[in-house]
């Protein structure tokens, strides 16, 4: 195993996108990835490796590495020292590299992931060996919640209180490190991607427009606003008798409301 590098300005800076599954992370990541110079990576997790590989997304998408150095790292390749590599290999090539976390293993889990850890794994993973620059992206938690439960392999894997309970946790750690919301995006996505790229500190370049819709190297919700360049917030599902009320109830749903400025509908 290779040692970490140590504390301090001369660790590279790494940069790392959070959202949690269904909040329009996809096509948000499709923007990104078209600004100048970007290399994005889709859904990495420590656990998630052996369904989404880093190292796969690096020689395929980038050719940032090759297949026989992917066969000399070994079956289970350290996760700190592959995306040590890659990011190495992205510099070298100009490019900067950025980290589409794969968060859903972190705070709701299901179906791959039995007891989330609430904490952002990822990140502690690589702050040894990066600089970090991260941000988060959110949607409502009813809207949120109306759409992963349709997901086929989410169906029964997970309640309300489960996804409301990491819900709050993702905001808690959405405030201090900066967030964008998913329904401001969708209503003035230049603005909200020029706040994403100053985060991360990306070049922004208005000519995205013309290339995020046909953007494919990327993971997620295939169906993300395909067949559409233009950006657009989904309609609110109306609500089945009594999910309001739920979500009032819950300890959890008015304090997520109130970190990340949302108001409870009508």
């Amino acid at each position: 195993m290779t040692a970490p590098r140590p504390a301090g300005e001369d660790r590279p800076v790494l940069r790392l996108l959070h959202h949690l599954a269904r909040t329009g992370g996809t096509t948000i990541s499709k923007c990104l990835a078209v600004m100048p110079g970007v290399a994005l990576l889709s859904e990495i997790h420590p656990l998630g490796l052996e369904k989404i590989s880093a190292l796969h997304q690096a020689m395929t998408w980038f050719g940032l590495v090759d297949a026989r150095e992917i066969e000399r790292l070994g079956p289970r390749p350290d996760f700190a020292a592959s995306i040590r590599l890659i990011a190495d290999r992205a510099s070298t090539r100009g490019l900067r590299l950025v980290i589409r976390d794969w968060s859903h293993l972190d705070f709701a889990g299901a179906p791959l992931v039995e007891t989330p850890s609430f904490r952002l794994t990822t990140a502690e993973s690589l702050a040894a060996h990066f600089q970090l620059r991260q941000v988060a992206t959110v949607r409502h938690p009813i809207d949120h919640w109306q759409s992963l439960r349709r997901v086929p392999l989410m169906r029964g894997k997970i309640d309300l209180d489960r996804f409301l309970k990491g819900y709050r946790r993702f905001a808690e750690l959405a405030v201090p490190m900066g967030f964008v919301r998913f329904e401001d995006f969708c209503r003035r996505p230049e603005e909200q991607l020029q706040r994403l790229c100053h985060a991360l500190d990306l070049p922004y370049d208005p000519g995205w427009r013309q290339r995020w819709a046909g953007y494919d190297r990327i993971t997620g919700d295939e169906n993300a606003q395909r067949g559409t360049d233009e950006i657009g917030l989904p309609r609110r599902r109306p609500l089945e008798p009594g999910l309001a009320e739920a979500f009032l109830k819950h300890p959890d749903y008015q304090p997520s409301l109130t970190l990340l400025g949302y108001r409870h509908p009508i």
